[in-house]
């Protein structure tokens, strides 16, 4: 602008601000040196004043500019004149728009304008109900009203856009303009904002000096005070010459007091209505005092003695807290208090009651909504919402939660409709709540408002208690309805409370061993569950997200609980080494089928030792969760229509569910214990199916009854076979046999565990005996653990263990046979007068001789065979008494011969272990179990013994055998023998015949003559001595053994 020194960023910039003031005066060429330059930089323009060219520029303070300055010093000055410079005037750009778009927007608004105009014209139709109209002349017609409309119209639509485009007219000659009068306008702007700044400055200093005259202190006025403080008085002030009462005396106070007891006494209980909410006073020191509890204390006085004169306010104070006591001295007291003294002037004590309990419920109104807005700004933040409504307070609550809004409303409730707890009186008003949940009000709820204490944190607290114990309420009601619930086989707990909602909660048993206890975060409305896990997570997300807790939480926990019992079951069933079977997921038509309608989550395992054609399943549903065993098949990839139709498509072929036992114990507590005793069950029903399905085939009857010993928690029927020899014999499969003679034909089967592997079944199989068997008590204590008699039933059982997934039937008729036979030896036992030491199903031991036990073994597979101690005599001929068990009589014709051979198979055992000489040595050779070869060298002798019958005596019988040369001496020694006779045994010329008890005295007599004979000395004639004494005494307490008939009970089958 012309006259304004503007600030420029750059030399060309400040060359043509400084030029701008003289238009008149010419630059100079760009010619001379760089100095120059630097001068017309500095100094401005260059003139000629007459003929000689000079410099006119000068610095800013004066100085003359030096010809020789350096660039740097010059670009230095520049800075330090463009920094003195004032601040640029602020240019005004908003408002600004091109003329081209204002112009081309009248242009588009007239013509929108034409065409409204023009269709307005054409609308305009004269009248028609003129029949004459049409005969009218041409200037009647243009005369008519609806053309002068038409002009009308059209002229005013001409006139008001000349007018608009006269003002572009103008806008448009302005604009050729615009820059000289952009900067007129900025600079107005400048100017009146610098106006505006020394406008504000002095009403600031104005205003400050108006509040800080209140805060002077006036000067003191020492005279005045002076005297005052030394006369008591002031010469100034006037004198009215009143004359002062006299000071009462203490005793004429009390006096007077006492009379304006008397008065008010006499006064209140003659002459004055008191209100109900006034009966409780009380009258000393000259004024009566109201108590209205939980509001006010108010004291009155009288100023006259008659009883129509009014009562006169004297103090008032609040009985409740949070407040104040008393009402400080100011303008609200005197308020206070001349309000009081009219209304008792006017209306009496029942007039004050009312305005001073009408003053007392809108002040804890006030202190309630302040505490409202504490709470707001504290621990409620943006949980709570504070509504004031004339004299009402509305607390909404859990903002953030979804679904309707939840709000509580306290006010004064006129109490003109009904008498209400919380009034004083009929008709009197007082503060009541009114609660809506969710969008309803509630009308059956108490709280305690406690107007004695305030406190809106608490009657809050009350009322949110209420909304959770009312969500919990109907939560656990809907889950009592489930049978799970109903049968209290889980627990489900509601704890209530109706101060504090942190104590509230619901506490839901989902599975025997998690059980879940579900609070609601009081200022939020938020749920928690507790313990915290993935799950629970899962549902507490959902609980948050329910619209309606009350009426939708039941169904998220009841599905949470399905979940949970799954799960639970997964991990225990891991724990006990079960596969999941994740990829079986039959479809919902299948689960309906086998495992009920209301199922809710299905899950399959098989444990490691199960075949692949059976698992288990466990079902979840709110009726409860149970394990099922699972009969599954394999199932093609493009099944036939006929397997469709079958059904055998179906990749569950029969489900069987799991019997518990009591009910729920399986549910209520699922231990590795309990998870154990599914897998028993199932087993034990996989077993029986099996049966079953086998003894159908055979067209053998069979039933299933109610154990009689259950074992445990593990209820499985028994299961009874009927065989019917005929059956057996025509239709049978070729593992069934028929029933031995001995016993009758139902075999019970009973169920009692798995095997320690875990692989097999354990069942005891139980059958009748046609006959009884006495002596049990020797039988039964000799019995292995596999095999038990009972004592008065005659009843014969034994465990067996079958593989899970085979049938037991084969075994158990196996076993039959092998019991059969067990009975026919314990029979020949009892008839050889053999006690038994130990009975079982595939092995029998007895004793046969005192210290000697004989073992028979008869397995399945194997032949029958016997074995002996290490030093048993027998050992000698072990192989030739199991030929004797395979053949006929079998075990009769051993313990025959056991008795027969055990006298001389202890003399040879005895000759074995007598001392000998170097060089001798003893051979003896059995050749039968009742032939025996003994041969001796040095001397050399061998003689054979052998058992023979004469007559009705069994004999041994030794004869010399026909070998190699026998010494003289022996050869003599043996003649001896055979023309002597000894105790038992006698000489036949030829040989030597002994009695049966008798051998072992015989054969070491032999053993004696032959080592005489060999050493030839008395040493061996002393020996020899002792050893048949030895023979003697053995013999005699053999035979004592033989002939004296044992005590002890032996078993006999009638």
């Amino acid at each position: 602008m012309p006259g304004v020194l503007k600030r420029t960023s750059t030399r060309g910039e400040l060359d043509s601000t400084m030029a701008a003031g003289d238009e008149s005066k010419e630059m100079m060429n760009g010619q001379g040196s760089r100095k120059r330059k630097a001068e017309e930089l500095l100094n401005g323009d260059t003139y000629v004043n007459g003929g000689v060219s000079t410099t006119n520029g000068v610095y800013a303070d004066g100085a003359v500019a030096d010809p020789g300055m350096s660039p740097e010093i010059l670009a230095a000055v520049v800075h330090n004149i463009s920094s003195q410079l004032p601040p640029e005037i602020e240019h005004i750009t908003q408002g600004y728009m091109p003329l081209s778009r204002l112009i081309t927007r009248l242009a588009q608004d007239t013509f929108n304008g034409l065409t409204e105009t023009i269709n307005e014209m054409a609308d305009m139709q004269p009248p028609t109900n003129n029949v004459l109209s049409h005969t009218n002349s041409l200037g009647s017609t243009q005369a008519s009203p609806v053309n002068v409309q038409k002009k009308t119209r059209m002229w005013e639509f001409a006139h008001d856009r000349r007018a608009k485009f006269i003002k572009i007219l103008v806008l448009s000659q302005w604009s050729r303009q615009a820059e000289s009068v952009g900067k007129v306008i900025e600079l107005n702007f400048w100017l009146n904002s610098q106006r505006q700044l020394y406008k504000d400055a002095t009403a600031w200093i104005g205003e400050l000096k108006r509040i800080l005259a209140p805060m002077k202190l006036p000067s003191p006025h020492l005279k005045t005070a002076l005297e005052a403080l030394s006369t008591g008085k002031a010469a100034w002030l006037p004198d009215l010459n009143y004359l002062p009462p006299e000071p009462l005396s203490p005793q004429q106070m009390l006096k007077a007091l006492r009379t304006i007891n008397t008065l008010l006494h006499i006064r209140l209980n003659l002459h004055e209505t008191i209100p109900p909410a006034f009966k409780n006073f009380s009258i000393s020191s000259g004024r009566v005092t109201f108590h209205v509890e939980d509001e006010f204390e108010l004291g009155l006085s009288i100023a006259d003695e008659d009883p129509s004169s009014q009562l006169y306010f004297i103090d008032f104070r609040f009985s409740f807290s949070p407040c104040m006591t008393e009402i400080p001295g100011g303008w609200l007291r005197n308020e206070v208090e001349g309000k009081s003294n009219d209304v008792l002037r006017r209306e009496g004590l029942a007039g004050c009651y009312n305005f001073l309990h009408d003053l007392v419920l809108t002040h804890k109104l006030r202190i309630l909504r302040s505490q409202t807005i504490e709470l707001a700004r504290a621990r409620w933040s943006d949980n709570i919402k504070i509504e004031p409504v004339h004299r009402s307070l509305v607390v909404q609550y859990w903002l953030n939660r979804p679904g309707g809004k939840s709000w509580v409303e306290i006010g004064i409730r006129s109490g003109r409709k009904e008498k209400t707890s919380g009034s004083k009186g009929s008709g009197v008003p007082c503060i009541a709540v009114r609660w809506h949940r969710n969008g309803k009000e509630v009308t059956d709820f108490k709280i305690d408002m406690s107007l004695g204490d305030l406190s809106m944190e608490a009657i809050l607290k009350q009322i949110i208690a209420l909304h959770i114990n009312y969500i919990f309420r109907e939560t656990k009601r809907r889950l009592r309805e489930s049978p799970i619930y109903a049968k209290k086989v889980f627990t489900l707990k509601h704890k209530a409370s109706t101060a504090e909602p942190t104590n509230c909660h619901l506490l839901v048993q989902v599975t025997g061993a998690s059980t879940v206890k579900i609070v609601q975060e009081p200022i939020s409305g938020a749920f928690a569950l507790i313990p915290p896990s993935t799950l629970h997570s899962r549902l507490e997300r959902d609980l948050n997200a329910l619209r309606d807790p009350a009426a939708e939480a039941f169904s998220r926990i009841a599905f949470s609980r399905c979940i949970s019992g799954i799960e639970e079951a997964e991990h225990r069933s891991r724990m006990l080494g079960w596969q999941s079977l994740k990829m079986q997921n039959p479809s919902q038509e299948i689960v309906k089928k086998h495992f009920g309608a209301d199922v809710v989550r299905l899950s399959f395992f098989r444990p490691i030792s199960w075949e692949k054609e059976w698992s288990l399943a466990i079902s979840t549903s709110m009726a409860g969760d149970f394990w099922w065993v699972v009969e599954v098949r394999e199932v093609s990839k493009d099944p036939s229509t006929a397997e469709l139709a079958s059904g055998q498509a179906q990749p569950i072929r029969s489900a069987f569910r799991i019997p518990i036992a009591p009910k729920g114990t399986l549910v209520s507590d699922p231990s590795y214990s309990k998870l154990s005793n599914v897998e028993n069950t199932a087993a034990a029903i996989i077993g029986q199916c099996i049966d079953c399905r086998e003894l159908a085939n055979a067209h053998i009857h069979h039933i299933q009854q109610k154990p009689s010993e259950p074992l445990g928690n593990v209820h499985v029927p028994d299961l009874l076979i009927f065989y019917e020899k005929q059956q057996l014999g025509e239709r049978g499969p070729q593992t069934i046999t028929k029933i031995p003679p001995w016993c009758h034909d139902i075999v019970k089967s009973s169920f009692r565990g798995l095997s320690r592997s875990r692989t097999s079944v354990v069942t005891i199989v139980s059958i009748r005996l046609k006959g009884t068997i006495s002596n049990i008590s020797t039988l039964t204590s000799t019995t292995s653990s596999s095999l038990a008699f009972h004592p008065t039933s005659g009843t014969v059982a034994f465990r067996l263990s079958t593989p899970i997934g085979q049938s037991s039937v084969p075994a158990i008729l196996e076993r039959l046979s092998r019991i059969g036979r067990l009975i026919r030896f314990l029979d020949i036992l009892k008839r050889r007068a053999l006690p038994c030491s130990h009975i079982s199903l595939s092995s029998l031991a007895f004793t046969y001789a005192p210290s000697l036990t004989a073992t028979i073994r008869f397995d399945t597979d194997a032949p029958m065979t016997i074995a002996f101690a290490p030093l048993n005599p027998h050992l000698r001929i072990q192989d030739f008494l199991a030929s004797m068990l395979a053949a006929k009589p079998g075990l009769e014709y051993v313990t025959y011969v056991l008795h027969l051979t055990l006298p001389l198979l202890r003399a040879f055992a005895a000759i074995e272990a007598a001392p000998r000489k170097p060089g001798a040595e003893l051979h003896i050779l059995p050749r039968a179990a009742t032939w025996y070869r003994v041969r001796y060298e040095g001397p050399h002798l061998a003689y054979e013994i052998r058992l023979r019958q004469r007559s009705d005596h069994v004999l041994w019988f030794s004869r010399k055998a026909t070998e190699q040369e026998t010494p003289k001496a022996v050869v003599d020694a043996w003649d001896k023998l055979c023309h002597g006779r000894g105790e038992g045994w006698m000489g036949l010329r030829d040989g030597i015949s002994a009695e049966v008890l008798c051998v072992e005295a015989l054969v070491r007599k032999i053993d004696e003559v032959v080592r005489e004979a060999g050493l030839g000395d008395e040493d061996a004639s002393a020996s020899g001595k002792a050893a048949v004494a030895e023979t003697k005494q053995e013999q005699e307490d053999v035979k004592a053994e033989v002939q004296i008939k044992t005590e002890k009970e032996v078993f006999v089958i009638d």
